[in-house]
């Protein structure tokens, strides 16, 4: 029998909603939480200085407590997709689906840390260790490329095969995750990536578009996009 038989449709249809509406919602509000985050330093301020004027800043923890619970209902829409093995017939999709789930909720574990990181300011202004600060960084530089990647990945096989999402929208998440990843990526090297933290709405549009069209084929079965 074909593991895309009919027998395993209505599970499929049932479980593509909660995770279309948890896509369409974490990327509305990862794409709110951006323009909300604190502006950039002043030229020549360093790092340090950088993170301490942005703890400071009234917009900080609004900010980032939206970031985090958009990112974190895009890893739990992620998660909830690989754990239902929906693409278990279709090797390759199913691979990056997990790939992606993983770099996601590792994300949200980033982000986590990075709101309670504002309470070190008055350690950074008076030149004190700074232990939660400098873990977060330092996981920045490497969970939110992986993030990026998985994005990247989960986009490209799923708009290639539109099981999930389509070309148009997997352009959206590869610009969206290239410009994240290297802003993030870099952040302790340099701060000549900056201009590209607007780059992050890609990857919240393009999970807003995967939710909404999980939602609006919900009587679709995913045998019928794969073939």
């Amino acid at each position: 029998m074909s593991p895309w038989s009919n027998t395993h449709e209505p599970t499929l249809i049932a479980r593509s909603r909660p995770v279309g509406w948890g896509l369409l919602a974490g990327g509305a509000l990862f794409l709110a939480g951006g323009p909300m985050h604190p502006s950039e330093d002043p030229v020549g301020v360093g790092l340090k200085e950088h993170l301490r004027l942005m703890y400071e800043d009234p917009a900080w923890y609004p900010s980032q407590a939206v970031l985090l619970a958009g990112m974190t209902l895009i890893a739990a829409s992620l998660v909830a997709l690989a754990r239902g093995r929906a693409f278990a017939g279709v090797p390759r999709l199913h691979a990056v689906t997990v790939i992606a789930a993983i770099t996601a909720s590792l994300a949200a574990v980033d982000w986590l840390v990075r709101l309670v990181s504002a309470v070190e300011a008055d350690a950074i202004a008076a030149g004190r260790a700074t232990p939660i600060s400098d873990v977060q960084v330092d996981m920045e530089t490497v969970t939110i490329p992986a993030f990026c990647l998985g994005v990247i990945a989960l986009a490209v096989v799923g708009g290639r095969s539109r099981a999930l999402g389509s070309p148009l929208v997997a352009v959206l998440a590869v610009l969206g995750g290239i410009g994240h990843g290297l802003v993030d990526g870099t952040i302790l090297f340099t701060d000549r990536f900056d201009f590209l933290f607007p780059a992050a709405a890609g990857i919240a549009l393009s999970a807003m578009a995967v939710g909404g069209m999980m939602l609006m084929r919900r009587r679709r079965t995913i045998p019928a996009a794969v073939a």
